[in-house]
């Protein structure tokens, strides 16, 4: 598997902002579960993020960059509707994605209606914030390339 990605790549750096978001949001979600774990009646949020932006690229035709073993073509980046490419709007609409939060109603773990269960709370709480270290080091090294593409070595 290659990885591909240009490092003018909008989409990409506008997918990756949105992830960003999606993961403090989370962060937030797991943070109010947690606080809540003995709140009788309280419902467990959580954020839908991923399947929104994987439709999202699927319908820009957008695939992050990434192949499976072909590296794709330098395709051209659109400001405007006049200019050549057809992907305009593509990386507007993968920056606008936002991440959607629902309530659990469905379950119910303890006698008083909660259902907040602490140990998965806490286990999503340490993947999120892994996914979110991983992120920003992938943001880094984007800015990174990007600056020794201008400066130089």
């Amino acid at each position: 598997m290659k990885i591909h990605v240009s490092l003018l790549d909008t989409t990409y750096m506008n997918s990756m902002q949105s992830a960003l978001n999606a993961s403090l949001l989370r962060q937030q979600v797991y943070a109010n579960n947690i606080a809540n774990v003995n709140t009788p009646g309280y419902k467990r949020e959580q954020v839908h993020f991923d399947s929104i932006l994987q439709s999202q690229l699927a319908a820009s035709g957008q695939s992050m960059g990434i192949s499976t073993g072909v590296v794709q073509p330098l395709s051209l980046e659109a400001n405007n509707t006049r200019d050549i490419g057809t992907n305009v709007g593509s990386a507007t609409a993968l920056g606008t994605v936002s991440p959607v939060v629902t309530t659990d109603s469905s379950t119910a773990i303890g006698g008083n209606g909660n259902n907040v269960n602490v140990d998965a709370e806490m286990s999503a709480l340490a993947e999120n914030q892994v996914g979110y270290g991983a992120l920003v080091q992938d943001m880094n090294d984007q800015f990174s390339m990007l600056r020794t593409a201008i400066l130089g070595s």
